[in-house]
This record gives structure tokens, sequence and C-alpha cells, in this order.
């Protein structure tokens, strides 16, 4: 591993200690911000983050909440950090569910993880109302604006800020005193992910496991004193990564939740580093590459482009002005993009270098928290995933990735059959296929479960295909996969199903598209062995 200087991060084991951390530390400093539709700017400061957060947990702790299992199910916002913060710091568990799914997967999530409340967004309160096996144990609370007959999260601060409560709340009203701390390994978080079955799997995460993860996520990584991130806050690469990775330094976080106004609220935030997928990279790079050819500039571009990387070969660090101008129109100020979820093209990432915009990649599973390596701006690959982290250990076994450290989870809820499945002791088996080089550079190579074996016996890691095609202008998105070409289960060919890019099909033919897409095909698989042609 190449030497250089690791950024010194604050740790915590619980999300009591987090919270008053950065609210000591930090105060007046601004946290979050956001914009609504109307383009708006809101903000809270660490200080006010804290208040508010320490208020919610009084009002749940009034009315019985400690240590229950609530659901949040709604878009980004500062209201569902807060509800997380106060859920996981009064010592229960904040069941993290993803409100795009359909409504029957919702219901299944929230009936897997035994929910007993949920939080829930204007726009999911008819989804969670109306789940089938609901009984009045569930109680239901609206995270923004009005909820009808349910009391919103503004109501709920209130009450822990005044002390008033009525009714039958009143009986139960806490005696003052503050709730047992939480304890470093249990249980602070379930968050779904998809198993080798249509289910979900509810994978529980601790207090230490999120909070270290968090903290050691930038200790290679220099993110800048202003993040932005669209990423779902109920998947753990946009809560641990985004969300509290930013907090537990005491940067300016600003969030999204709404992708029609994702780019409009990042030249806003004239934020330094972003956290993203791969898929909105490379639509900020194709609508880069559509706006030259519509102004006859492609060229141009290209020539650019070509100069630019010689130049940063050469170690000379200006930006050509043409560039300069281009990266301001498409991406504003950012120059750091942290990169997971799904592999990014060198190529794109080679463009936006000489943009003047470094990607960092990094690889993440949830069930460690998620993050297990990262590049860092001083040393990185782009074909690697980067550096294990300081807390994690990594082997390759049989040529799949396991990972033993703080940040593994505890364990499926109610599933200790299947996490017997992928626990082999300390040790996660990740299901991934990689390899660590010399320089202590992890790389990913493919899926198990997606090898495709041939009768011959040999076998393709579809994922290095599927980059290739990615790259044709014309394709928008590609899977690549083993078809049945005899009677036997090994006797397959390769095959790839194309979603055409809308904007640069418009006007073709679904012959001239297929033509078009065959050429391109013809000449990538002449490169390639008999067996993997497609």
């Amino acid at each position: 591993m190449k030497k250089f200087e690791w950024n010194k991060r604050d740790y915590y084991d619980t999300f009591p200690l987090f919270l008053a951390g950065i609210r000591d530390k930090f105060g007046d400093k601004p946290a979050v911000t956001w914009y609504d539709r109307k383009g708006g700017e809101h903000s809270r400061s660490y200080a006010k983050l804290a208040e508010e957060t320490d208020c919610l947990r009084r009002a749940m702790r009034a009315r019985g909440l400690s240590g229950k299992r609530i659901a949040l199910v709604g878009e980004n916002s500062y209201e569902w950090i807060v509800a997380y913060l106060a859920v996981a710091a009064e010592g229960g568990c904040a069941v993290c569910i993803d409100a795009e799914q359909p409504d029957e997967c919702i219901w299944q999530m929230m009936e897997l993880a035994e929910t007993e409340a949920v939080f829930a967004s204007c726009s999911c309160l008819p989804i969670c109302k109306s789940i089938p096996s609901r009984t009045e144990r569930i109680l239901l609370f609206a995270l923004l604006g009005e909820g009808e007959k349910e009391i919103t999260w503004e109501q709920l601060c209130r009450e822990g800020k005044n002390g008033i409560w009525s009714g039958a709340e009143t009986a139960r009203k806490a005696d003052g005193s503050d709730a047992d701390d939480p304890e470093p390994g249990q249980t602070a978080a379930i968050v779904f992910t998809s198993g080798t079955t249509s289910t979900s799997k509810a994978v529980m995460l601790s207090h230490r496991a999120v909070l270290h993860n968090a903290s050691s996520s930038s200790v290679y990584v220099d993110a800048g004193e202003t993040v932005f991130s669209s990423l779902p806050f109920y998947h753990t690469y946009g809560m641990t990564c985004a969300v509290l990775a930013t907090l537990v330094r005491g940067a300016h976080l600003f969030i999204n939740g709404d992708l029609k106004t994702v780019m409009r609220d990042l030249h806003f935030s004239g934020a330094y580093s972003m956290l993203t997928v791969p898929l909105m990279v490379e639509t900020i790079h194709n609508q880069i590459w559509l706006a030259a050819e519509r102004e006859g500039l492609r060229e141009d571009l290209t020539r650019a482009l070509k100069v630019q990387r010689l130049m940063n070969r050469m170690g000379i660090k200006s930006l050509l002005k043409p560039l300069e101008e281009l990266r301001e129109k498409s991406v504003g100020s950012l120059r750091v993009i942290i990169c997971g979820g799904a592999h990014l093209s060198r190529e794109i990432a080679e463009e936006f270098l000489a943009l003047g915009v470094l990607i960092l990649e990094g690889y993440g599973i949830t069930e460690c928290s998620p993050l297990v390596a990262v590049n860092s701006n001083h040393s990185w690959q782009m074909d690697s995933v980067g550096y294990v982290l300081p807390d994690v250990e990594v082997k390759v076994e049989d040529g799949e990735i396991c990972v033993r450290g703080v940040s593994v989870m505890n364990g499926y809820y109610n599933e200790p059959e299947l996490t017997a499945e992928v626990m082999d002791g300390e040790w996660f088996h990740t299901g991934d296929l990689g390899h660590l080089d010399r320089e202590g550079f992890l790389y990913i190579t493919g899926r198990i479960k997606n090898l495709i074996v041939f009768k011959n016996g040999k076998k393709l890691s579809p994922e290095k295909l599927e980059e290739k095609l990615s790259q044709i202008p014309l394709v928008k998105d590609v899977v690549v996969y083993g078809a049945a070409s005899g009677s036997s289960a090994d006797d397959v060919k390769v095959a790839a199903s194309v979603y055409p890019d809308q904007e640069r099909a418009a006007g073709l033919s679904s012959y001239e598209i297929l033509e078009q897409l065959q050429s391109e095909i013809d000449r990538i698989n002449a490169s390639l062995p008999l067996y993997q042609q497609i």
C-alpha cells in the first residue's frame, strides 16, 4: 500500500455518544441543507440537529416507543435523518424501507421486521395505513406536513421540547430520566437487501458497526467541507457513507430527495464532492456528449480531452479553458465524486479526470455496513475499488471475497439458517469474486451466482462483457447472460439484452437500431474467444 497521510477521525460506539460528540464539537456550524421545490434553502446547524433529535427522543419515550422497531418509509428529508438518529439513540431499531418498492413489498418488509411503529412521508402514508395485517399496535406518524389523523414529526418534536402530553399519553409519560444507553453491539438499524430469491433479507447492523464504518469511510478520502448526495437514506451507502460520514467530521451536507431537481440542487449547493452511483455519472457523461453533438462540437471536445490527458500525464495541472467552462456548466464546483454500488467504466472515469473531476470508486455490501474498500485522493487505480478500510480484513477464498471486522452485520433478522449460510465464524462470504494485488488494491471481477458455465468447463463472468457493451453510444443499459442453446443445463451461449438510449435512438426504426447494435457487437466479438462471443 502506498504511504500517504490518513485523515484523523473521531470514533463513536453508540448513537447517544455520536450525537453528544457532534453537538459539542461543531455546535453552530451548518450540518444539513436542502432546497424545496421552489428552490428555497433550508438549513440546520449541528446544535439544532442534536436538539431536535433529543426532543423527538423524549416524545418517543413518553409514548412508550423506546427500544422499539420503528420503520422509516419515505423520500430523503431532514426529518428522515432526525427520525433515524432518534430511534437508534433511544435504543430502538430503525427499519429502513425502500419506498420505491411496490406496496406489497413495503408491507412484507414491515411484517418481516415486526414493525411496531412507522414514520412515513405524506406520499407513503396511504401505503402504510393500508397494510392488510395492520393492527392498532402499529402506530403511524407523519414525517412531513399535515398527517390527517396521524401525529406529525413537528408535533412530536414540540411535545418533546415543551413536555406536553394529554389523555392516555399522560399515564405513560416518562419520569424524565434518560433511557438506558444502548450497547455498542446492539442492533441500531435493519436494512433490507435482495437475496438469491425474490424475498428480501433483513440485515441487522449494530451501533458500533454503522458508526465505525462511517468514520473509517473517509480515512483515505478527502471529500472537502461541502458534500452533496441524493443517495436514498434507506440504503447503507446513502446513510452511512453520505450522511453519517459527513456529520462525524463536521462537514456541511446538502441533501436531495427528488431526482427532478437533483442537478439544480447540485449547482445550488456549490459542493466540493458528491456521493453517487454509476448511473448518475453515466447520465451526466451522456448529456455532455449529447450537447456536444447537437452543437457540432464532438470533434472539438474529443481533441480537447486528448490534449488535456497528455497535459495531465506531463504533470501540468492547469485545465484548458473550454474544458473548465464545460465542467462548470455540467457539474458546477464539483472536484471529487465518490462512486459505488456498481462498476463504472474506466473510459468515463478518465474523461471526468480530464475535466478536472476525480472519481474515486469504492466497494461495499449491506451486510458490512456497507463500505469495505475505497480509493484515495492520494493513491488510486481506476479499475480497482481501492484499499481495504483500516478496521476491516479481507481474504479471497476460492476467488470469493470474504470480510471480517467490526462493521460486519449481527445477522439476518429471525433468519438463523440464512445467516449460517454466509457466515463462517467471524468471516462473511460476500458472494463477490475478486482479488487483491501486491499494492493492496482490491478488484471486483463478478458475482458467483452470475457466472456463466459452459459445457467445456470454462466459466465467464458477464460483468466484463457488460462493460464493453455499455461503451456503445446507443446502449443505455445491458444485461449479459447464458442463454440455453441445447437440451442440457450447461449447453449455453452468451446473449445480451439491450435497452437503447431513447435520445440517441430517436428517429430510428427498430430494424435500424438492431442493425447498428449488431455492427458494434460484431466488432467486439472479433476481439473475443469463440466461447465468449455474444
